[in-house]
């Protein structure tokens, strides 16, 4: 998702930067949710965090309206110094990006419990079997076991295909 958005993060960069308010208004309405996200993401790793916010801004001489504007920043913060910190515990919400991380072989991820229950519905759609699944969540198989009968439950109750057996558990076939 990264490499295909690059462009669109990269536009953005231009747009603010070169063109009108308009043509960023255009680049944005154009993505999904899921696409402004990543591109939020995007343009913040082509940013400088140790550069200062001065220097960082400099190019911005109006204002939200248009107006010349009338006081230049004269911080010397940098933008790592002027990012808020950000709560370590996130209650709601699924973060695809950590439930891939969660289900890859590397240091455990601390998942809250809608990406913990996206991860086995993930993991054993993808054909890991309860014991991988729960040993890469650091659960139990039977804690698993459970999650993916919900999660079969739910999808089915929304229309969605799901396999009989989990994929990781189908042993011997002809």
């Amino acid at each position: 998702m990264a490499e295909a958005l690059l462009p669109e993060a990269a536009g953005l960069v231009v747009d603010v930067h070169e063109g009108s308010a308009g043509d960023i208004k255009t680049r944005l309405a154009g993505l999904s949710r899921h696409e402004l996200e990543a591109v939020a993401v995007l343009v913040a790793a082509l940013a400088d965090p140790d550069r200062s916010l001065k220097d960082a801004l400099s190019w911005v001489t109006f204002d939200e309206h248009g107006a010349p504007n009338a006081s230049p920043m004269e911080s010397r913060r940098t933008v790592r110094e002027a990012a808020p910190k950000v709560p370590s515990s996130r209650r709601y919400g699924i973060d695809e990006v950590l439930v891939e991380r969660a289900l890859r072989p590397g240091p455990r991820v601390r998942l809250n419990r809608d990406e913990q229950r996206r991860a086995v519905d993930v993991g054993i759609r993808r054909g890991m079997t309860y014991d991988d699944v729960a040993e890469r969540l650091g659960t139990s198989r039977d804690a698993v076991e459970k999650a993916w009968e919900r999660a079969k439950r739910r999808a089915r109750s929304e229309g969605r295909w799901v396999p009989p057996v989990a994929v990781g558990e189908i042993r011997q076939a002809a």
